[in-house]
C-alpha cells in the first residue's frame, strides 16, 4: 500500500483517512529527539506542565477530558497488580532502535548506515530518519568486489550525467560501509522493500549505472520521493496531519517528565540517607505509606506538577499507574545503580590501572556479604587518588577458591581485565591471605603483576593484640576497664553517678576487634581517674544506703584497683603506645595515602617503641608522679616475696640477687610489652620488603638521587621492568636524571607531588615512562577500610527492620549512598525522558 501525504483532492484525503483507520498514520507521533526540552516550573498551573503554544488552556482541556474517558483507578493504593506491572515495566532508553506492539519506541539514536536500520521502521522512527536526513559516505577508499576485473563504488556514482554535460546529485542514494552496497533513501524508509535497493543493498558495480537509470524511473521510486520530501516539509513547519494530537500528547509528556524528575529526586535523596522507603501500606494520606509516600505528599503541599498529579490520582484521572509504586521504585534503584557501576567501570578504564579492595561480613539476614573496592588513580586534569564502591555479592562458598571465581566472574561481567590489576589488599584472614589456597595466592598465579599488600590497620590491631597478651598484668588491665564500664553502664542510677562526676570524657567499652580504638577507654582514666575515683566513692554510699551488696563490693573493689601506683603505670604506659599507634592507623585509613607514606609511618612506629624501650617508662613515672601526689596515692609498687629455688645438693650456692619492685615491674609488664610489640610489627609488616624493594627508589627525590649516587639507577629501573612489563628502563632512567633537575623541591616529595607536577604542566610527553610508574606505585592499596566504610552503610541500609531486602535492591542503594558524589555527577534526564514518553504515548489520544 502506497502512503501518500500531500494535500489535493477530497479522493486522496479519503483513501489517507482510510489508511490511517488501517495501519496508522506515518506521522502519528514526532521523534522523540524532536521534542522540545522540558520547560516546567514550580510555577505551572495544576492543569498543566508547560506549554509554548497560543491555545495552551484549550489543549490542557483536551487532555483532561480524554484522561477522564480513558483512564480510572480504584482507590488511592500503588500495590503491585498484574496489569500495572505490564503497564509500568515499560522499555528504558538505549542506543538501540526497539519497535513494540503499540508502535512506540524508546529514544534511539539512528544509524548513518541503512543496513543497520531495523527491518521494521516505526512511526516516530521514520520521523527521526527523515528529520536527520540521508548522510552520504565520501573521500574514503572503497572495497573492490570479487568481479573479473575487480569494481568498487566510487563517489562519481553519486552524481547523474546529463545529456547536456551537467551533472546532478543523486541526494537519495546511500553508501553502506558495513555491507559495501547502495541504498536508496526514501524506498527504504517509505517503500515495500521489494528490490534491492531498498532490502539487502545493491553491488553489482558492473550493472549499476543501468540499475540506478531503472530505478530511477520507476513509479514506487517516485511516490517514495514525493512522500519523503512532503514528510520534511510538514516535519519543518510542524503541520503534520496529526499535529494537534502531537500538541496534546507533549503537553502530557512534559507533565510526566516533572512527575519522574520529582520521583528519582526523592528516592535518591533517601537512599543517599540510608533511610528506608516504604511503609506498612502503600497508600497514599496513610500515616503508615513510608517516607518515600511521605515526601511525595510533602512535595506535593508546595509543587504545582506534583498536585496535578495527586489531584489526577484522587479523581481517577490517570490510569492504575502512577509511578508511585514499590515495583517502580526498585526499577529507578536498579537504573540509577547500574548507571553509576557504568560510570565508575567507565573511570578505571580511563585510569587503566586498579586495584582490588575485598572484605566479608555477614549482614541482619545471615548472607554473607562481600565487598568489593576499586582502587584507581585519575589523571584527567589533575591527579587524585579514588576507591570507589563496587557492589555487594552474596557469597556462599567463602573459601580461597569461591571468592577468587566471585571476583573473576565480576570483573569479567564489566569487561574489566584482570592483566591491568596492580594490587590486592584483604584483611589478614587466611581465606584471604593464605600463601597456598587464599585468594591473593590464586589472583598472582594469574597475574604475578598483582602485588598483595596486608591491611596496615588490621597488621597495626594485631600488634597491639599480641603485646596485649604479652603479661599477666596487661591482660588483668584491660579486665579492670571493662569491670568499670559494665558497673556503669548496668544501670540508669550507675551512669548517673558516673556522668556526675567525670563531665568531660565517658566510659568507652572494649573493642574485641579495633584494638587501636581502646585508646578511648584508657583516655578517660588518663585524664580522669580523680573523678572516676570519687564517682566510685559515692556509688559505695548509695549501695550501702539501698542494701545493694554486690554493687557496693565491686565498687569498692574497683576503686582499690584504681587506687594502686601499679595500675597508674600501666595506664601511662599503654595510652603512650596506643595513642602512637591509633595515629598512624588512622592516617593510614585515608584513600590518598600510598606506599611511602606507609613505609615511614611504620618505621616511625618501629623507632619511637625503640626509644619507649630504653626511656618510656621514666616519662610514665613522671607523668604519673602529678596524678599520685593530687590523689595522696602510695607512690610504690608492691614487693612480692622472691622465690627461692631449691639446693638439690650442698655443694650448689645460693642466690643473692634480690630484685627491686621497680626491676619486677620493668621485667613482667614493660619489657614484655614493648619487645612483643616491635617484634610483632617487624614481622607482620615484612611481607612489603619486596614491594619496597621495588619501588622505593621512586619514594622521593633524595631517593632517586641516592640511588644515582650508589650507581644503581639502571638496575633498578630494569628489575622495574622486568617485574612490570609496563615500561622502558633506559627511557625511564633517562627520564629520572632529567627530572632531578627540572622538578622543583616542593613538589619532589612525594609520588602523588610529582605525578601532579607532570599531568598539571603538561610534561607527559617528556616523562611518559616516570608517569607510568608513578601510577602504578600510587595504585597500589595500603588498607581495606573503604570496604569496612562500606560495611557501616551495609548496617544502615539492610537493618532488622529491612531483612527481606533483594540483593539487587541491597546493591542499587549502596551505590546510590556510598558513591554519592558519582550519582550526583550523572545525568538521569535520559531515564525521565524514557518513563516519560513511554507514559504519554499510553494515552489514547
Amino acid at each position: 500500500m502506497k502512503r501518500n501525504y500531500a494535500s489535493g483532492s477530497q479522493k486522496r484525503k479519503e483513501e489517507e483517512d482510510k489508511e490511517k483507520q488501517d495501519s496508522g498514520a506515518l506521522l502519528k507521533f514526532l521523534s522523540p529527539q524532536a521534542l522540545p526540552k522540558d520547560t516546567s516550573t514550580d510555577e505551572a498551573t495544576p492543569s498543566t506542565s508547560s506549554s509554548t503554544s497560543t491555545d495552551a488552556s484549550l489543549l490542557s482541556a483536551d487532555v483532561s477530558s480524554i484522561a477522564q474517558a480513558t483512564t480510572s483507578i480504584p482507590s488511592l493504593t500503588v500495590e503491585d497488580t498484574a496489569s500495572r506491572t505490564e503497564i509500568e515495566s515499560a522499555p528504558l532508553p538505549n542506543t538501540e532502535v526497539s519497535s513494540t506492539a503499540q508502535g512506540t519506541t524508546s529514544t534511539v539514536i539512528i544509524a548513518d548506515d541503512p543496513a543497520q536500520w531495523p527491518a521494521v521502521l516505526t512511526d516516530s522512527v521514520c520521523c527521526q530518519i527523515v528529520k536527520k536526513g540521508p548522510v552520504q559516505v565520501i573521500n574514503i577508499v572503497f572495497p573492490q568486489n570479487s568481479e573479473n576485473p575487480p569494481r568498487r563504488f566510487t563517489n562519481d556514482n553519486y552524481m547523474r550525467s546529463m545529456k547536456n554535460g551537467e551533472k546532478s546529485l543523486r541526494s537519495w542514494m546511500l553508501y553502506s560501509m558495513s555491507t559495501d552496497s547502495v541504498f536508496c533513501f526514501a524506498c527504504t524508509v517509505f517503500g515495500k522493500r521489494d528490490n534491492a535497493l531498498s532490502n539487502c543493498g545493491f553491488r553489482t558495480w558492473r550493472n549499476l549505472a543501468h540499475h540506478l537509470k531503472e530505478h530511477e524511473y520507476s513509479k514506487g521510486h517516485c511516490d517514495n520521493m514525493t512522500n519523503w520530501h512532503e514528510l520534511q516539509r510538514r516535519l519543518q513547519t510542524n503541520t503534520t496531519i496529526d499535529q494537534r494530537q502531537q500538541d496534546l500528547m507533549q503537553i502530557e509528556i512534559e507533565h510526566w517528565k516533572g512527575v519522574i524528575r520529582r520521583v528519582i529526586a526523592i528516592i535518591c535523596h533517601l537512599a543517599e540517607r540510608n533511610q528506608a522507603l516504604r511503609g506498612t501500606t502503600s497508600e497514599l494520606y496513610d500515616p503508615h505509606n513510608g517516607n518515600f509516600l511521605a515526601q511525595v505528599e510533602l512535595m506535593a503541599q508546595f509543587d504545582s506538577v506534583m498536585t496535578e498529579h495527586i489531584r489526577r490520582i484522587q479523581n481517577q484521572e490517570t490510569r492504575r499507574v502512577h509511578y508511585l509504586s514499590g515495583t517502580i521504585q526498585n526499577e529507578i534503584i536498579a537504573i540509577i545503580g547500574n548507571k553509576v557501576l557504568e560510570e565508575i567501570v567507565r573511570r578505571v578504564h580511563r585510569a587503566k590501572y586498579y586495584s582490588v579492595i575485598m572484605d566479608c561480613t555477614p549482614d541482619v539476614s545471615h548472607k554473607e556479604q562481600l565487598s568489593i573496592v576499586l582502587r584507581i588513580v585519575n589523571c584527567e586534569s589533575s591527579v587524585s587518588i579514588a576507591e570507589h564502591f563496587f557492589g555487594f555479592l552474596d557469597v556462599e562458598d567463602t573459601i580461597g577458591k569461591g571468592l577468587t571465581e566471585v571476583l573473576l566472574d565480576h570483573l569479567q561481567k564489566h569487561s574489566l581485565s584482570l592483566s591491568d590489576c596492580r594490587g590486592q589488599s584483604y584483611d589478614n584472614g587466611s581465606n584471604m591471605m593464605g600463601h597456598k589456597q587464599g585468594v591473593q595466592a590464586r589472583i598472582l598465579q594469574l597475574n604475578s603483576k598483582a602485588f598483595y599488600i596486608p591491611c596496615s590497620s588490621h597488621t597495626l590491631n594485631l600488634v597491639v593484640a599480641d603485646a596485649a597478651k604479652s603479661s599477666v598484668l596487661s591482660i588483668s588491665f584491660f579486665g579492670v576497664l571493662q569491670r568499670l564500664y559494665n558497673l556503669s553502664s548496668s544501670s540508669v542510677q550507675r551512669w548517673a553517678f558516673l556522668k556526675e562526676h567525670v563531665k568531660q570524657l565517658t566510659l568507652k567499652p572494649l573493642s574485641t576487634t579495633r584494638w587501636e580504638a581502646r585508646i578511648d577507654c584508657v583516655k578517660v582514666v588518663r585524664y580522669q581517674l580523680p573523678e572516676i575515683l570519687d564517682a566510685l566513692s559515692a556509688l559505695q554510699t548509695f549501695a550501702i544506703e539501698k542494701g545493694d551488696s554486690e554493687t557496693m563490693s565491686t565498687a569498692k573493689s574497683l576503686h582499690g584497683e584504681l587506687k594502686t601506683w601499679s595500675f597508674l603505670l600501666c595506664t601511662m604506659t599503654w595510652y603512650n603506645v596506643l595513642y602512637q599507634i591509633n595515629h598512624v592507623s588512622k592516617l593510614l585509613q585515608s584513600p590518598n595515602v600510598s606506599m611511602e607514606t606507609l613505609r615511614s609511618e611504620t618505621e616511625g612506629v618501629k623507632e619511637y617503641l625503640e626509644d619507649f624501650r630504653e626511656n618510656g617508662i621514666a616519662s610514665c613515672q613522671t607523668d604519673a608522679k602529678d596524678i599520685a601526689e593530687n590523689l595522696d596515692m602510695e607512690m610504690t609498687l608492691p614487693e612480692k616475696r622472691q622465690r627461692k629455688k631449691k639446693r638439690q645438693s650442698l655443694y650448689e650456692g645460693t642466690e643473692e640477687t634480690q630484685s627491686t619492685p621497680d626491676e619486677t615491674f620493668r621485667r613482667d609488664f614493660f619489657l614484655p610489652m614493648v619487645d612483643t610489640a616491635l617484634r610483632s610489627l617487624s614481622d607482620r609488616f615484612s611481607r612489603l620488603k619486596g614491594v619496597y624493594d621495588l619501588y622505593d627508589f621512586l619514594f622521593s627525590k633524595d631517593n632517586m638521587k641516592q640511588t644515582i649516587k650508589n650507581g644503581k639507577l639502571h638496575e633498578r629501573c630494569k628489575k622495574l621492568e622486568q617485574t612490570l612489563h609496563d615500561i622502558d628502563a633506559d627511557d625511564l632512567a633517562l627520564e629520572i636524571n632529567s627530572s632531578l633537575y627540572t622538578f622543583p623541591d616542593h613538589v619532589a616529595t612525594s609520588p602523588f607531588d610529582m605525578l601532579n607536577y607532570i599531568y598539571s604542566e603538561k610534561l607527559l610527553d617528556l616523562y611518559s615512562n616516570l608517569s607510568i610508574a608513578l601510577r602504578l606505585l600510587l595504585t597500589l592499596p595500603v588498607s581495606v577500610a573503604s570496604g569496612e566504610r562500606s560495611f557501616s552503610a551495609l548496617k544502615l541500609i539492610k537493618n532488622y527492620m529491612r531483612s527481606t531486602m533483594g540483593q539487587e535492591r541491597l546493591t542499587g542503594l549502596a551505590l546510590m549512598s556510598i558513591e554519592h558524589d558519582v550519582r550526583q555527577s550523572l545525568d538521569m534526564e535520559d531515564i525521565v525522558i524514557g518513563f516519560a514518553e513511554n507514559k504519554a504515548r499510553k494515552q489514547q489520544f
